[in-house]
Protein backbone atom coordinates (compact mmCIF):
# COMPACT_ATOMS: atom_id res chain seq x y z
CA UNK A 1 0.00 0.00 0.00
CA UNK A 2 1.36 3.16 -0.72
CA UNK A 3 1.59 6.24 1.84
CA UNK A 4 -1.53 8.45 2.29
CA UNK A 5 -0.08 11.78 0.52
CA UNK A 6 -1.75 15.49 0.30
CA UNK A 7 -3.17 14.32 -3.19
CA UNK A 8 -5.48 11.97 -2.42
CA UNK A 9 -7.05 14.25 -0.54
CA UNK A 10 -9.28 15.08 -3.21
CA UNK A 11 -10.92 11.32 -3.22
CA UNK A 12 -12.64 12.25 0.07
CA UNK A 13 -16.13 12.99 -1.24
CA UNK A 14 -16.70 16.39 1.01
CA UNK A 15 -13.58 17.65 -0.97
CA UNK A 16 -14.76 17.66 -4.30
CA UNK A 17 -15.36 21.14 -4.43
CA UNK A 18 -11.66 21.75 -2.47
CA UNK A 19 -8.62 23.05 -4.98
CA UNK A 20 -5.48 24.46 -4.52
CA UNK A 21 -4.21 27.65 -4.49
CA UNK A 22 -0.81 27.42 -4.48
CA UNK A 23 2.20 24.83 -4.15
CA UNK A 24 1.38 22.36 -6.23
CA UNK A 25 4.65 20.72 -6.14
CA UNK A 26 4.16 19.65 -2.94
CA UNK A 27 1.13 17.60 -3.75
CA UNK A 28 3.25 13.81 -2.98
CA UNK A 29 4.59 14.95 0.42
CA UNK A 30 2.69 12.33 2.77
CA UNK A 31 0.31 12.64 5.38
CA UNK A 32 1.32 11.35 8.58
CA UNK A 33 -1.26 13.14 11.00
CA UNK A 34 -4.01 15.76 11.23
CA UNK A 35 -4.71 18.48 13.35
CA UNK A 36 -6.57 22.18 13.16
CA UNK A 37 -4.61 25.27 14.35
CA UNK A 38 -5.74 26.94 17.45
CA UNK A 39 -3.21 29.07 18.45
CA UNK A 40 0.02 30.78 16.08
CA UNK A 41 2.40 29.15 17.86
CA UNK A 42 0.96 25.64 16.42
CA UNK A 43 4.52 25.19 15.10
CA UNK A 44 6.35 24.77 18.18
CA UNK A 45 3.75 21.84 19.07
CA UNK A 46 4.24 19.65 15.52
CA UNK A 47 6.70 17.13 15.23
CA UNK A 48 6.37 16.80 11.16
CA UNK A 49 4.15 15.25 8.60
CA UNK A 50 0.77 16.78 9.71
CA UNK A 51 -2.07 18.35 7.53
CA UNK A 52 -3.16 21.45 9.42
CA UNK A 53 -6.70 22.46 9.18
CA UNK A 54 -7.54 26.56 9.74
CA UNK A 55 -9.63 29.38 9.34
CA UNK A 56 -6.26 31.51 9.86
CA UNK A 57 -8.46 33.02 12.67
CA UNK A 58 -5.22 33.07 14.97
CA UNK A 59 -3.36 35.12 12.05
CA UNK A 60 -5.66 37.95 11.28
CA UNK A 61 -3.50 40.27 12.78
CA UNK A 62 -0.46 39.29 10.55
CA UNK A 63 1.56 41.51 8.23
CA UNK A 64 2.93 40.26 4.87
CA UNK A 65 5.84 39.26 6.62
CA UNK A 66 4.45 37.80 9.62
CA UNK A 67 2.98 35.49 7.14
CA UNK A 68 5.99 34.09 5.10
CA UNK A 69 8.11 33.67 8.56
CA UNK A 70 5.03 31.51 9.71
CA UNK A 71 4.69 29.38 6.48
CA UNK A 72 8.59 28.85 6.51
CA UNK A 73 8.09 27.63 10.22
CA UNK A 74 5.52 24.87 8.96
CA UNK A 75 7.78 23.95 6.32
CA UNK A 76 10.87 23.54 8.59
CA UNK A 77 9.23 21.31 10.23
CA UNK A 78 7.74 19.08 7.11
CA UNK A 79 4.44 20.10 7.45
CA UNK A 80 2.58 18.42 4.60
CA UNK A 81 -0.08 20.71 3.65
CA UNK A 82 -2.26 23.44 4.68
CA UNK A 83 -6.20 23.47 4.75
CA UNK A 84 -7.58 26.73 4.78
CA UNK A 85 -11.28 27.55 5.21
CA UNK A 86 -12.76 30.52 4.08
CA UNK A 87 -15.57 32.53 4.59
CA UNK A 88 -15.90 33.01 8.04
CA UNK A 89 -13.08 34.92 9.13
CA UNK A 90 -11.06 35.27 6.14
CA UNK A 91 -12.45 35.96 2.70
CA UNK A 92 -9.62 35.35 0.60
CA UNK A 93 -6.34 34.16 1.53
CA UNK A 94 -3.11 36.48 1.89
CA UNK A 95 -0.81 36.56 -0.80
CA UNK A 96 1.75 36.44 2.07
CA UNK A 97 1.15 32.78 2.85
CA UNK A 98 0.45 32.10 -1.03
CA UNK A 99 3.70 33.51 -2.23
CA UNK A 100 5.60 31.48 0.83
CA UNK A 101 3.49 27.84 -0.14
CA UNK A 102 4.80 28.65 -3.81
CA UNK A 103 8.30 29.17 -2.13
CA UNK A 104 8.76 26.40 0.33
CA UNK A 105 6.50 23.52 -2.02
CA UNK A 106 3.78 23.48 1.22
CA UNK A 107 0.30 23.40 -0.52
CA UNK A 108 -2.27 26.02 0.54
CA UNK A 109 -5.84 24.08 -0.26
CA UNK A 110 -9.16 25.75 0.39
CA UNK A 111 -12.08 24.77 0.77
CA UNK A 112 -15.87 26.72 1.49
CA UNK A 113 -17.23 27.11 4.81
CA UNK A 114 -19.85 24.90 5.11
CA UNK A 115 -17.20 22.12 5.19
CA UNK A 116 -17.02 20.55 8.94
CA UNK A 117 -13.30 19.58 9.70
CA UNK A 118 -14.58 16.06 10.60
CA UNK A 119 -15.50 15.33 7.61
CA UNK A 120 -11.95 15.79 6.13
CA UNK A 121 -10.51 14.75 9.81
CA UNK A 122 -12.49 11.25 10.23
CA UNK A 123 -11.43 9.79 6.53
CA UNK A 124 -7.49 11.19 7.04
CA UNK A 125 -7.57 8.88 9.97
CA UNK A 126 -9.01 6.16 9.06
CA UNK A 127 -6.65 5.91 5.62
CA UNK A 128 -3.75 6.78 8.34
CA UNK A 129 -5.30 3.91 10.84
CA UNK A 130 -5.08 1.59 7.61
CA UNK A 131 -1.57 2.05 6.62
CA UNK A 132 -0.15 1.35 9.96
CA UNK A 133 -1.98 -1.67 10.22
CA UNK A 134 -0.99 -3.01 6.81
CA UNK A 135 2.52 -1.59 7.84
CA UNK A 136 2.79 -3.49 10.55
CA UNK A 137 1.30 -6.88 9.30
CA UNK A 138 3.86 -6.00 6.20
CA UNK A 139 6.29 -5.54 9.19
CA UNK A 140 5.76 -8.97 11.14
CA UNK A 141 5.79 -10.49 7.75
CA UNK A 142 9.08 -9.56 6.43
CA UNK A 143 10.61 -9.85 10.02
CA UNK A 144 9.28 -13.49 10.19
CA UNK A 145 10.81 -14.36 7.05
CA UNK A 146 14.06 -13.20 7.36
CA UNK A 147 14.70 -14.29 11.07
CA UNK A 148 13.85 -17.91 10.14
CA UNK A 149 16.72 -17.21 7.10
CA UNK A 150 19.05 -16.46 9.32
CA UNK A 151 18.44 -19.32 12.20
CA UNK A 152 18.34 -21.46 9.55
CA UNK A 153 21.74 -20.81 8.11
CA UNK A 154 20.70 -19.92 4.74
CA UNK A 155 23.33 -16.79 4.06
CA UNK A 156 23.29 -13.72 2.16
CA UNK A 157 22.42 -15.53 -0.95
CA UNK A 158 19.13 -16.21 0.24
CA UNK A 159 18.61 -12.90 1.64
CA UNK A 160 18.80 -10.98 -1.23
CA UNK A 161 16.77 -13.31 -3.03
CA UNK A 162 13.80 -13.12 -0.63
CA UNK A 163 14.52 -9.21 -0.38
CA UNK A 164 14.49 -9.21 -4.32
CA UNK A 165 11.05 -11.05 -4.37
CA UNK A 166 9.41 -8.78 -1.65
CA UNK A 167 10.69 -5.67 -3.46
CA UNK A 168 9.97 -6.50 -7.07
CA UNK A 169 13.42 -4.66 -7.96
CA UNK A 170 16.91 -6.56 -8.56
CA UNK A 171 19.45 -7.06 -5.31
CA UNK A 172 23.01 -7.02 -5.08
CA UNK A 173 25.81 -7.06 -2.26
CA UNK A 174 29.09 -5.64 -2.56
CA UNK A 175 31.97 -5.85 0.16
CA UNK A 176 33.67 -2.66 0.97
CA UNK A 177 35.59 -1.95 -2.17
CA UNK A 178 31.83 -2.50 -4.36
CA UNK A 179 33.21 -5.89 -5.64
CA UNK A 180 30.04 -7.84 -5.63
CA UNK A 181 29.57 -10.82 -3.41
CA UNK A 182 26.61 -12.13 -4.65
CA UNK A 183 23.55 -10.88 -6.82
CA UNK A 184 20.23 -11.45 -7.87
CA UNK A 185 20.90 -10.59 -11.68
CA UNK A 186 24.55 -10.67 -12.79
CA UNK A 187 24.45 -7.76 -15.38
CA UNK A 188 23.51 -5.37 -13.10
CA UNK A 189 26.69 -6.28 -10.77
CA UNK A 190 28.84 -3.52 -12.68
CA UNK A 191 27.86 0.02 -12.88
CA UNK A 192 29.24 3.53 -13.26
CA UNK A 193 27.69 6.27 -10.92
CA UNK A 194 26.07 9.32 -12.93
CA UNK A 195 24.88 11.17 -9.76
CA UNK A 196 25.20 10.58 -6.63
CA UNK A 197 22.44 11.23 -3.85
CA UNK A 198 19.67 12.80 -6.20
CA UNK A 199 16.13 13.54 -4.16
CA UNK A 200 15.32 13.02 -1.05
CA UNK A 201 14.39 9.79 0.18
CA UNK A 202 10.94 8.49 0.09
CA UNK A 203 10.42 7.35 3.80
CA UNK A 204 13.05 7.94 7.02
CA UNK A 205 15.31 4.78 7.43
CA UNK A 206 16.91 3.34 10.63
CA UNK A 207 19.74 2.65 8.58
CA UNK A 208 21.72 5.03 6.55
CA UNK A 209 21.01 4.84 2.92
CA UNK A 210 21.41 7.38 -0.41
CA UNK A 211 19.72 7.41 -3.39
CA UNK A 212 22.17 7.65 -6.71
CA UNK A 213 21.57 6.94 -10.89
CA UNK A 214 23.96 4.52 -12.55
CA UNK A 215 24.26 2.94 -15.77
CA UNK A 216 24.77 -0.74 -16.55
CA UNK A 217 27.37 -1.63 -19.42
CA UNK A 218 26.05 -5.12 -18.99
CA UNK A 219 22.34 -3.80 -19.25
CA UNK A 220 22.58 -2.31 -22.27
CA UNK A 221 23.84 1.18 -21.27
CA UNK A 222 20.24 1.63 -19.68
CA UNK A 223 20.34 3.87 -16.58
CA UNK A 224 17.91 3.79 -13.67
CA UNK A 225 17.99 4.97 -9.68
CA UNK A 226 19.88 3.02 -6.94
CA UNK A 227 19.50 2.95 -3.10
CA UNK A 228 22.80 1.81 -1.10
CA UNK A 229 21.93 1.17 2.22
CA UNK A 230 25.41 0.50 3.89
CA UNK A 231 25.41 -1.75 6.29
CA UNK A 232 28.18 -2.12 9.06
CA UNK A 233 29.75 -5.36 10.46
CA UNK A 234 32.61 -5.58 13.00
CA UNK A 235 35.91 -3.72 13.02
CA UNK A 236 33.83 -0.84 11.20
CA UNK A 237 33.84 -3.11 8.31
CA UNK A 238 31.17 -2.12 5.65
CA UNK A 239 29.65 -4.23 3.32
CA UNK A 240 26.83 -2.59 0.74
CA UNK A 241 22.94 -3.62 0.37
CA UNK A 242 21.92 -1.93 -3.53
CA UNK A 243 18.60 -1.93 -4.40
CA UNK A 244 18.05 -1.62 -8.42
CA UNK A 245 15.36 0.63 -8.97
CA UNK A 246 14.52 -0.92 -12.52
CA UNK A 247 11.07 -2.41 -12.67
CA UNK A 248 8.97 -0.22 -9.76
CA UNK A 249 10.03 2.71 -7.90
CA UNK A 250 10.94 2.10 -4.27
CA UNK A 251 7.39 2.65 -1.66
CA UNK A 252 7.53 3.50 2.08
CA UNK A 253 6.37 -0.97 2.62
CA UNK A 254 9.57 -2.07 0.60
CA UNK A 255 12.16 0.17 2.98
CA UNK A 256 10.16 -1.94 5.85
CA UNK A 257 11.81 -5.33 3.70
CA UNK A 258 14.87 -3.78 3.19
CA UNK A 259 15.10 -3.16 6.79
CA UNK A 260 14.86 -6.23 7.63
CA UNK A 261 16.77 -7.99 5.68
CA UNK A 262 19.71 -5.60 6.30
CA UNK A 263 19.31 -6.60 10.03
CA UNK A 264 19.80 -10.09 9.38
CA UNK A 265 22.43 -9.39 6.99
CA UNK A 266 24.11 -7.97 9.62
CA UNK A 267 23.26 -10.22 11.94
CA UNK A 268 24.65 -13.41 9.41
CA UNK A 269 27.74 -11.07 8.75
CA UNK A 270 28.78 -11.49 12.34
CA UNK A 271 28.19 -14.83 13.09
CA UNK A 272 30.11 -15.64 10.05
CA UNK A 273 32.97 -13.61 11.53
CA UNK A 274 32.76 -14.85 14.75
CA UNK A 275 32.79 -18.68 13.39
CA UNK A 276 35.82 -17.54 11.19
CA UNK A 277 37.46 -16.49 13.95
CA UNK A 278 37.14 -19.87 15.48
CA UNK A 279 38.04 -21.30 12.76
CA UNK A 280 41.12 -19.43 12.19
CA UNK A 281 42.36 -19.88 15.49
CA UNK A 282 42.05 -23.57 14.89
CA UNK A 283 43.78 -23.28 11.96
CA UNK A 284 46.80 -21.02 13.52
CA UNK A 285 47.04 -23.38 15.98
CA UNK A 286 47.11 -26.41 13.93
CA UNK A 287 49.98 -24.56 11.98
CA UNK A 288 51.88 -23.45 14.35
CA UNK A 289 52.03 -27.30 16.05
CA UNK A 290 53.32 -28.39 12.86
CA UNK A 291 55.57 -25.47 12.10
CA UNK A 292 57.34 -26.29 15.30
CA UNK A 293 56.82 -29.89 15.20
CA UNK A 294 54.64 -30.44 18.39
CA UNK A 295 52.51 -33.28 17.19
CA UNK A 296 51.56 -35.87 19.74
CA UNK A 297 50.42 -38.27 16.60
CA UNK A 298 50.04 -38.50 13.54
CA UNK A 299 46.59 -39.51 13.71
CA UNK A 300 45.42 -36.42 15.93
CA UNK A 301 47.07 -33.83 13.37
CA UNK A 302 44.80 -35.67 10.37
CA UNK A 303 41.94 -35.66 12.64
CA UNK A 304 42.32 -31.70 13.37
CA UNK A 305 42.95 -31.09 9.41
CA UNK A 306 40.33 -33.22 8.54
CA UNK A 307 37.57 -30.73 10.81
CA UNK A 308 38.97 -27.94 8.94
CA UNK A 309 38.92 -29.36 5.32
CA UNK A 310 42.65 -29.53 5.11
CA UNK A 311 44.79 -32.78 2.77
CA UNK A 312 47.67 -32.97 4.47
CA UNK A 313 48.70 -35.31 2.16
CA UNK A 314 50.08 -32.36 -0.16
CA UNK A 315 53.43 -31.39 -0.79
CA UNK A 316 53.47 -28.00 0.68
CA UNK A 317 56.38 -25.13 0.21
CA UNK A 318 56.41 -22.54 3.00
CA UNK A 319 56.64 -18.95 1.66
CA UNK A 320 56.44 -16.08 4.28
CA UNK A 321 55.83 -12.46 3.53
CA UNK A 322 56.62 -9.69 5.14
CA UNK A 323 55.15 -5.69 4.44
CA UNK A 324 57.99 -2.93 6.22
CA UNK A 325 57.48 0.64 5.40
CA UNK A 326 60.02 1.65 2.56
CA UNK A 327 63.31 2.72 4.07
CA UNK A 328 62.21 2.50 7.69
CA UNK A 329 63.72 0.50 10.56
CA UNK A 330 61.74 -2.66 11.53
CA UNK A 331 60.75 -0.57 14.97
CA UNK A 332 58.58 1.54 12.62
CA UNK A 333 56.67 -1.08 11.37
CA UNK A 334 54.87 -2.36 14.08
CA UNK A 335 51.98 -0.56 13.25
CA UNK A 336 51.57 -3.06 10.36
CA UNK A 337 51.49 -5.94 12.26
CA UNK A 338 48.13 -7.74 12.69
CA UNK A 339 45.40 -9.56 10.22
CA UNK A 340 43.12 -6.36 11.06
CA UNK A 341 45.45 -3.59 9.54
CA UNK A 342 44.08 -2.47 6.49
CA UNK A 343 47.55 -3.04 4.25
CA UNK A 344 47.92 -6.58 5.79
CA UNK A 345 44.47 -7.61 5.49
CA UNK A 346 44.90 -6.67 1.41
CA UNK A 347 47.87 -8.43 0.94
CA UNK A 348 46.27 -11.66 3.00
CA UNK A 349 43.41 -11.31 0.37
CA UNK A 350 45.64 -10.89 -2.07
CA UNK A 351 47.43 -14.61 -1.28
CA UNK A 352 43.97 -16.42 -0.78
CA UNK A 353 43.33 -14.92 -4.44
CA UNK A 354 46.18 -16.56 -5.74
CA UNK A 355 45.42 -20.11 -3.94
CA UNK A 356 41.90 -20.30 -2.51
CA UNK A 357 42.77 -23.21 -0.82
CA UNK A 358 46.20 -22.39 0.73
CA UNK A 359 46.05 -22.00 4.49
CA UNK A 360 47.36 -18.34 5.51
CA UNK A 361 49.10 -17.68 9.38
CA UNK A 362 49.26 -14.06 10.73
CA UNK A 363 52.81 -14.22 12.47
CA UNK A 364 54.11 -11.01 14.07
CA UNK A 365 54.97 -9.37 10.95
CA UNK A 366 54.99 -12.10 8.45
CA UNK A 367 52.09 -14.02 6.78
CA UNK A 368 53.13 -17.65 6.50
CA UNK A 369 51.93 -19.49 3.75
CA UNK A 370 51.57 -23.20 3.05
CA UNK A 371 51.35 -22.92 -0.77
CA UNK A 372 50.24 -26.01 -1.68
CA UNK A 373 51.79 -27.94 -5.12
CA UNK A 374 51.54 -30.98 -6.71
CA UNK A 375 53.10 -34.42 -6.92
CA UNK A 376 53.36 -34.16 -10.44
CA UNK A 377 55.18 -31.19 -10.45
CA UNK A 378 58.19 -33.32 -10.12
CA UNK A 379 60.58 -30.40 -11.16
CA UNK A 380 61.71 -28.97 -7.93
CA UNK A 381 63.60 -25.86 -10.08
CA UNK A 382 60.48 -25.35 -12.08
CA UNK A 383 58.07 -25.73 -8.58
CA UNK A 384 59.80 -22.72 -6.92
CA UNK A 385 60.48 -20.70 -10.08
CA UNK A 386 55.97 -20.85 -10.16
CA UNK A 387 56.15 -19.99 -6.99
CA UNK A 388 58.87 -16.94 -7.45
CA UNK A 389 56.80 -15.71 -10.18
CA UNK A 390 53.25 -15.81 -8.42
CA UNK A 391 55.00 -13.85 -5.66
CA UNK A 392 56.19 -11.11 -7.85
CA UNK A 393 52.80 -11.26 -9.11
CA UNK A 394 51.17 -10.58 -5.93
CA UNK A 395 53.96 -7.94 -5.02
CA UNK A 396 52.91 -5.79 -8.08
CA UNK A 397 49.39 -5.63 -7.41
CA UNK A 398 50.04 -4.26 -4.13
CA UNK A 399 52.45 -1.68 -5.38
CA UNK A 400 49.41 -0.37 -8.02
CA UNK A 401 48.06 0.33 -4.90
CA UNK A 402 50.34 0.92 -2.00
CA UNK A 403 53.23 2.39 -3.05
CA UNK A 404 54.88 3.45 0.45
CA UNK A 405 55.37 0.11 1.28
CA UNK A 406 57.89 -3.02 0.65
CA UNK A 407 56.88 -6.44 0.28
CA UNK A 408 59.93 -9.17 1.01
CA UNK A 409 59.29 -12.64 0.31
CA UNK A 410 60.82 -15.98 1.72
CA UNK A 411 60.57 -19.26 0.20
CA UNK A 412 61.75 -22.76 1.21
CA UNK A 413 62.02 -26.06 -0.59
CA UNK A 414 59.02 -28.68 -0.88
CA UNK A 415 58.05 -30.18 2.20
CA UNK A 416 56.80 -34.07 0.95
CA UNK A 417 55.52 -34.90 4.44
CA UNK A 418 54.04 -32.80 7.33
CA UNK A 419 57.51 -33.89 9.27
CA UNK A 420 59.26 -31.41 6.76
CA UNK A 421 57.18 -28.49 7.25
CA UNK A 422 59.94 -27.16 9.97
CA UNK A 423 62.61 -27.30 7.77
CA UNK A 424 60.70 -25.57 5.07
CA UNK A 425 59.84 -22.78 7.60
CA UNK A 426 63.46 -22.43 8.85
CA UNK A 427 64.69 -22.46 5.24
CA UNK A 428 61.99 -19.45 4.27
CA UNK A 429 63.16 -17.58 7.12
CA UNK A 430 66.70 -17.96 6.09
CA UNK A 431 65.70 -17.23 2.69
CA UNK A 432 63.51 -14.02 4.13
CA UNK A 433 66.46 -12.71 6.10
CA UNK A 434 69.01 -13.59 3.46
CA UNK A 435 67.64 -11.90 0.44
CA UNK A 436 66.58 -8.81 1.78
CA UNK A 437 70.59 -9.05 2.92
CA UNK A 438 71.55 -9.55 -0.27
CA UNK A 439 69.04 -8.51 -2.85
CA UNK A 440 67.12 -5.47 -0.66
CA UNK A 441 64.28 -4.81 0.47
CA UNK A 442 61.61 -6.08 -1.86
CA UNK A 443 63.29 -9.42 -2.51
CA UNK A 444 62.17 -12.37 -3.52
CA UNK A 445 64.12 -15.14 -2.56
CA UNK A 446 64.03 -18.95 -2.78
CA UNK A 447 66.50 -21.17 -0.48
CA UNK A 448 67.52 -23.57 -3.11
CA UNK A 449 69.11 -20.08 -4.85
CA UNK A 450 71.37 -18.62 -1.74
CA UNK A 451 74.68 -21.03 -3.01
CA UNK A 452 76.79 -21.58 0.04
CA UNK A 453 74.61 -18.93 1.73
CA UNK A 454 72.75 -22.75 2.74
CA UNK A 455 75.35 -24.30 3.84
CA UNK A 456 76.38 -21.08 6.06
CA UNK A 457 72.60 -21.45 7.58
CA UNK A 458 73.31 -25.07 9.06
CA UNK A 459 75.47 -23.29 11.38
CA UNK A 460 73.77 -22.56 14.47
CA UNK A 461 76.45 -20.60 16.39
CA UNK A 462 76.67 -17.51 14.00
CA UNK A 463 79.88 -16.50 16.01
CA UNK A 464 81.89 -19.09 15.08
CA UNK A 465 81.29 -18.56 11.75
CA UNK A 466 84.16 -15.44 12.20
CA UNK A 467 86.50 -18.28 12.53
CA UNK A 468 86.50 -18.70 9.14
CA UNK A 469 87.06 -15.41 7.47
CA UNK A 470 90.82 -15.74 6.56
CA UNK A 471 93.77 -13.43 8.68
CA UNK A 472 94.02 -11.22 5.03
CA UNK A 473 90.26 -10.30 4.96
CA UNK A 474 90.41 -9.62 8.75
CA UNK A 475 93.19 -7.20 8.41
CA UNK A 476 90.77 -5.15 5.22
CA UNK A 477 88.13 -5.30 7.67
CA UNK A 478 90.14 -3.57 10.37
CA UNK A 479 91.17 -0.92 8.31
CA UNK A 480 89.95 1.66 9.91
CA UNK A 481 90.14 4.28 6.95
CA UNK A 482 87.23 6.04 5.30
CA UNK A 483 87.48 4.17 2.07
CA UNK A 484 87.30 0.90 3.51
CA UNK A 485 83.90 0.43 2.31
CA UNK A 486 84.82 1.09 -1.21
CA UNK A 487 87.98 -1.64 -0.66
CA UNK A 488 85.85 -4.03 0.39
CA UNK A 489 83.58 -3.76 -2.27
CA UNK A 490 85.46 -3.37 -5.19
CA UNK A 491 87.12 -7.23 -3.49
CA UNK A 492 83.81 -8.23 -3.91
CA UNK A 493 83.09 -7.38 -7.64
CA UNK A 494 86.75 -7.93 -8.29
CA UNK A 495 86.35 -11.48 -7.76
CA UNK A 496 82.69 -11.75 -8.79
CA UNK A 497 84.32 -10.80 -12.05
CA UNK A 498 86.59 -13.51 -12.27
CA UNK A 499 89.53 -10.77 -11.39
CA UNK A 500 88.66 -9.04 -14.60
CA UNK A 501 89.44 -5.22 -13.45
CA UNK A 502 88.04 -3.60 -17.02
CA UNK A 503 84.63 -5.42 -16.04
CA UNK A 504 84.89 -4.29 -12.49
CA UNK A 505 85.13 -1.18 -13.67
CA UNK A 506 82.12 -1.12 -15.86
CA UNK A 507 79.96 -2.83 -13.13
CA UNK A 508 81.12 -0.42 -10.15
CA UNK A 509 80.69 2.61 -12.82
CA UNK A 510 84.45 3.51 -12.54
CA UNK A 511 87.43 4.19 -14.46
CA UNK A 512 89.82 0.99 -15.27
CA UNK A 513 92.46 2.81 -12.90
CA UNK A 514 90.70 3.86 -9.92
CA UNK A 515 90.11 -0.23 -9.85
CA UNK A 516 93.68 -1.20 -10.81
CA UNK A 517 94.96 1.36 -7.48
CA UNK A 518 92.03 0.07 -5.24
CA UNK A 519 93.19 -3.24 -5.98
CA UNK A 520 97.29 -2.52 -5.04
CA UNK A 521 95.86 -0.69 -1.79
CA UNK A 522 94.07 -3.77 -0.93
CA UNK A 523 97.31 -6.36 -2.19
CA UNK A 524 99.47 -3.71 0.27
CA UNK A 525 96.86 -4.04 3.74
CA UNK A 526 95.90 -7.56 3.41
CA UNK A 527 98.88 -9.11 1.55
CA UNK A 528 96.33 -10.95 -0.86
CA UNK A 529 98.38 -13.30 -3.54
CA UNK A 530 95.78 -13.36 -6.15
CA UNK A 531 97.29 -16.05 -8.11
CA UNK A 532 96.91 -18.85 -5.25
CA UNK A 533 93.52 -20.52 -5.98
CA UNK A 534 92.99 -21.71 -2.56
CA UNK A 535 93.31 -18.35 -0.89
CA UNK A 536 90.74 -16.71 -3.30
CA UNK A 537 88.22 -19.60 -2.36
CA UNK A 538 88.73 -18.86 1.36
CA UNK A 539 88.50 -14.61 0.40
CA UNK A 540 85.03 -15.15 -1.21
CA UNK A 541 83.38 -17.49 1.80
CA UNK A 542 84.62 -14.76 4.05
CA UNK A 543 83.50 -11.93 2.14
CA UNK A 544 79.90 -14.40 2.32
CA UNK A 545 80.30 -14.53 5.73
CA UNK A 546 80.67 -10.67 6.19
CA UNK A 547 77.68 -9.90 4.11
CA UNK A 548 75.89 -12.76 6.30
CA UNK A 549 76.42 -11.16 9.49
CA UNK A 550 77.49 -7.69 8.42
CA UNK A 551 80.06 -5.89 8.60
CA UNK A 552 79.96 -4.70 12.71
CA UNK A 553 79.53 -8.34 14.07
CA UNK A 554 82.16 -9.49 11.77
CA UNK A 555 84.46 -7.16 13.23
CA UNK A 556 83.72 -6.94 17.03
CA UNK A 557 84.53 -10.84 16.52
CA UNK A 558 87.86 -10.15 14.99
CA UNK A 559 88.75 -7.48 17.91
CA UNK A 560 87.50 -10.01 20.06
Amino acid sequence: MMEFRVKDLFQIDTLQQAFVVSGKQGLDNPIRGVTIIEAPDIAEWISGGELLLSSLYPLQSYNDQEQRAFMKQLSDKNVSALVVKTGRFVQDIPQGIIEASDEHHLPVIQIPKQVPYREIMYPVMESLFNNQVTKLKYFKEAHDRFIALTLSNKGSEQIIHSLAKLIGNPVTLYDRNFFPMSSTDAQLNQFKILQKEIDALPIDTEFPCYKQRASYPDWGGKTCNQYVIPIETVNHIKIHLVIHETYKLIEALDFIAIENAATSMSLDLVKQYAVAEVEMKYKDDLIDDLLHAKIDSLQSVYQRANLIGWDLNKTYVIVLFRLQHSGSSDENDIDLYGLHHPYQRMLYEMIQQRIPEGPIRIRSDQLVVLWGVEHAQGDKTACIQNIKEAAKDIQQAFYKRIQHLDIQVGIGNAAHAISELPRSYKEAQDALQLGTTIKGRSAVAAFSDLGIYRLLCLIEDTGSLTNFIPPSLKKLIDYKQPNRDDLIKTLRVFLQQHQNAAKTAEELYCHYKTVTYRMERIKEITGLNLDDSDEMLSIQVGLKIVTLLGDEPAEAAVQA
